[in-house]
């Protein structure tokens, strides 16, 4: 009988594949997205929005995300902020789904 030597085994790679969690859970980050949004106006909010949305996309694509992944994803948080804006602000920002309208 043959002993098999452990240690002298090819050294097998196998590849995986990395599947980052959803930015639109990353509760803290919207919600401190949301809470900066109602506080800056106009041009300022404007601009912290840019700046958000670049490093977002420029963080997803550090963690080597596609494209098209990157901009579902920055899209999905864009309405996570959006929805959390309505939930901490329903007067300010009217839900969307009401029957009656925006007139």
């Amino acid at each position: 009988m043959k002993q098999l030597d452990l240690f002298n085994q090819p050294e097998v790679k196998t590849m995986a594949e990395i599947i980052a969690f959803p930015v639109d859970r990353e509760i803290a980050f919207v919600r401190e997205t949301a809470r900066v949004l109602t506080i800056k106006h106009g041009a300022a909010a404007d601009r912290f929005w840019q700046v958000t949305c670049r490093r977002l996309y420029a963080r997803l694509q550090v963690q080597g995300m596609a494209h098209d992944s990157i901009r579902d994803e920055v899209n999905a948080f864009a309405e996570a902020v959006y929805a959390e804006v309505r939930r901490q602000h329903p007067t300010i920002w009217p839900n969307s789904d009401n029957p009656k309208g925006a007139a």
